[in-house]
């Protein structure tokens, strides 16, 4: 019973065939959200790229950008994961409105629906059996040759590095570990939202010991509960959840001790939301504050 919840809680997340919502759901989004078809050469598979544009966006000027996995997810209910959103539409214009950080361009990108796991994993997940064949390795690629060359010739996107972020959550938060650490060169930002740390058996954790460089700022959140408890779970559950979510915040910690560790000056930032689980709700309500330190006035320091 526990394994299956564990697979339930970190290894089925959003799939883009099950993303369909009734004609009857009304979008939630807030601004000006541009849909690009996209087929990847890298991943082949039709998918599409969500391009959130700031209020008053101006061709003319440069916007710092952040790239995000599992774009489905981010603006709008009717595509999200069991009717679920970021609320990034939202939280980015309240943020920039508050002066918390600058314009941004925020651009999602849509998972490979079934092949979600093997496109962003680099290792297996031993709990889970559609992730028993991965290709992550490559997802880099696509960002380089792809998806940042596209999007820089369509938008006003800021091509250097302090200017581009990269994003995820649960497998997705893995692909943007793994990411930054095979391609420090890529992105000098980086959001990594409770990351499925058992993948490969904690091999993408073990891979982080020994960092020479990451991007300038590193947030990683996670919750204390990740893994919900079932409301007439036994005594053994109870204590099998209470042992897992015990493991993925030492996880987390361990994680961002690493990379605190890096041998070229990173800053990282770890938050502990107790009573979280493993949902859009729990990042959502973290992404205000993963903005703020991303972006805001105190991130253009080492500018």
């Amino acid at each position: 019973m526990y394994r299956l919840l564990l697979l339930a809680a970190l290894s089925a997340i959003p799939q883009a065939t099950m993303a369909a919502d009734p004609p009857a759901c009304q979008p939630s989004v807030v601004g000006r959200l541009e849909l690009i078809d996209f087929d990847s050469k890298t991943f082949p598979g039709a998918r599409k790229l969500r391009v959130w544009l700031p209020q008053g966006y101006d061709p003319a000027k440069r916007y710092p950008v952040l790239y995000m996995f599992d774009g489905q997810n981010l603006f709008d209910r009717c595509t999200g994961y069991g009717n679920q959103e970021w609320t990034a539409d939202e939280v980015a214009s309240q943020a920039i409105a508050r002066g918390d950080i600058p314009p941004l361009i925020i651009v999602g990108i849509d998972n490979g629906g079934a092949r979600r796991a093997q496109e962003y994993l680099p290792y297996p997940d031993p709990f889970n059996a559609d992730a028993a064949s991965v290709e992550g390795q490559k997802l880099a690629t696509m960002l380089r040759d792809e998806v940042l060359p596209l999007i820089g010739k369509r938008y006003a996107v800021r091509e250097d590095r302090d200017g581009r972020a990269l994003g995820g959550s649960s497998y997705g938060g893995i692909a943007t570990l793994q990411v930054i650490l095979a391609h420090p060169d890529l992105f000098g930002r980086a959001l990594i939202e409770s990351p499925s740390l058992q993948v490969g058996n904690g091999q993408l954790l073990r891979d982080t010991e020994h960092v020479v460089a990451l991007p300038n700022r590193v947030f990683i959140g996670m919750g204390g509960a990740e893994l919900q408890t079932p409301p007439k779970a036994s005594v053994a559950e109870r204590a099998h959840t209470a042992r897992f979510n015990a493991g993925v915040v030492a996880g987390a910690r361990a994680l961002a001790a690493n990379l605190s560790a890096s041998l070229l000056s990173s800053t990282t930032k770890l938050v502990i939301a107790p009573n979280a689980h493993h949902n859009e709700a729990a990042w959502a309500a973290r992404l205000p504050g993963a903005l703020r330190f991303l972006f805001g006035a105190a991130s253009q320091a080492r500018r």
